[in-house]
């Protein structure tokens, strides 16, 4: 499947803050895909869900076959299946997404409504989150799908934080992730943050907050590149390591010229030693 860019660039997806939160079990990037073109179709100022209509042709290319028909079929089987899971405070809420699902062959409409338990996260919304429907649709993989919602739902922040176990539970991690943060590091956030980066307009950095060597949060920080509390401290240990480094050979090249004297040709020390020694001679020496 190909996706083909005809929505428009202004075409928004609004939702609940806790909806982009949400755990929700995706196995492919076409079912958020399918939930991101049905949410641009919500008006802000409907007051019921409608039964709105997405051609097929705004999911696939070349959507006029046996074969593709059947793709799609399995892309709504599978979404229709899917829990999406809220937690809070108080415990937890599930919800289905989608309340039914028509295809009209003759036209290559698909005729889609969202559960009607799901109102209070599209509908009258006072305090929601959006993203550009069309940078939506060019992330390649579930886990920058995810990712970028929710980062969304937090960017009018500084920064946000989450446990590494409630992000693993938000976006539904295999075990092997869960067991090995190296490669959850390599193929879920570097890849993430490549992709957004790439395709979408949110500017963001994150980095691990460890306990001991166990890295137990992640922070996400928003807006143009700045620096990171423990960015910062590895800059600024990094600077302090190389001053040390500088004064130690400080030390080495002026011992060294008192031993041997102005008269010294070099050769016997590093070459940065003696570009120092160089510099503490006097001026007439050095023009010898």
């Amino acid at each position: 499947m190909a996706i083909e860019t005809l929505p428009l660039d202004g075409e928004l997806v609004k939702k609940s803050n806790a909806l982009a939160r949400a755990r929700w079990s995706a196995e492919s990037i076409w079912e958020p895909r399918l939930v991101a073109l049905l949410a641009s179709k919500v008006h802000m100022d409907d007051t019921e869900f409608q039964v709105y209509e997405i051609p097929v042709s705004e999911i696939l290319q070349g959507a006029h076959s046996g074969r593709h028909y059947q793709e799609i079929e399995s892309v709504i089987d599978k979404v229709m299946s899917r829990v999406l899971t809220i937690r809070d405070d108080d415990g937890w809420t599930k919800y289905n997404v989608f309340s039914r699902c028509r295809f009209r062959r003759k036209d290559g409409i698909l005729e889609l409504g969202f559960h009607p338990d799901l109102k209070p996260h599209y509908l009258n919304l006072q305090k929601y989150m959006q993203y550009s429907l069309m940078e939506f649709l060019l992330l390649p993989s579930i886990y920058s799908q995810r990712i970028y919602e929710f980062l969304k739902s937090w960017d009018d922040k500084p920064e946000t934080i989450i446990s590494v176990l409630d992000l693993h539970e938000m976006l539904n991690t295999p075990n092997s992730f869960r067991a090995n943060f190296t490669e959850f590091r390599r193929w879920v956030l570097e890849k993430a943050h490549k992709d957004i980066s790439k395709y979408t307009k949110l500017i963001y950095e994150w980095e691990p907050i460890k306990k001991g060597r166990s890295v137990i949060a992640i922070r996400f920080t928003f807006g143009k590149k700045r620096s990171l509390p423990a960015v910062k401290k590895k800059l600024d240990d990094a600077k302090e390591k190389q001053s040390q480094i500088n004064n130690a050979a400080a030390i080495t090249a002026m011992n060294c010229l008192k031993v041997r004297g102005e008269t010294c040709v070099g050769g016997h020390q590093k070459k940065t030693i003696c570009d120092i020694c160089l510099k503490f001679r006097p001026q007439e020496s050095c023009q010898k």
